[in-house]
C-alpha cells in the first residue's frame, strides 16, 4: 500500500480542525444574519468533504459551549427538513471534544 495512505487522512483531519479554530477564534458570538449564514456555510462545507468523517460532533460540542447565542441562533434558523438539522441534535462532553480536536492540532 501506498505510505501516503495512510498520512493523508490524519492531515486532512489536521486542516478541518485547524480551520475550525481560525473560524471559532474569529467569528463573534452574535445572532446577527451575517454571522449566522457564515456558520451555516461552514457547516455545509463540513458535510461535503468526503475524505475522512469530519469530527462534526466535537466541533458542534465546542460550538455549543463557546459561542452558545450562536449555536441557539443557527439552530433556530435551520429547517427541520435541512440536512444541517441533524448536526444540531449531536452531543458530548464539552471537554472530550476538545480533548479530541486537540489531538489533531498536535
Amino acid at each position: 500500500m501506498h505510505r501516503s495512505t495512510f498520512f493523508e487522512p490524519v492531515e486532512t483531519r489536521r486542516a478541518i480542525v485547524r480551520e475550525f479554530f481560525e473560524l471559532i477564534d474569529t467569528i463573534p458570538n452574535q445572532d446577527d444574519p451575517g454571522t449566522i449564514q457564515k456558520f451555516l456555510r461552514y457547516l455545509q462545507g463540513l458535510l461535503r468533504i468526503k475524505q475522512v468523517v469530519p469530527p462534526v460532533v466535537e466541533i458542534m460540542t465546542v460550538v455549543k459551549h463557546s459561542k452558545p447565542i450562536l449555536y441557539h441562533a443557527a439552530r433556530r434558523s435551520v429547517m427541520s427538513s435541512s440536512n444541517l438539522h441533524m448536526l444540531f441534535q449531536v452531543d458530548m462532553d464539552v471537554e472530550l471534544a476538545k480533548d479530541r480536536l486537540r489531538e489533531y492540532t498536535e
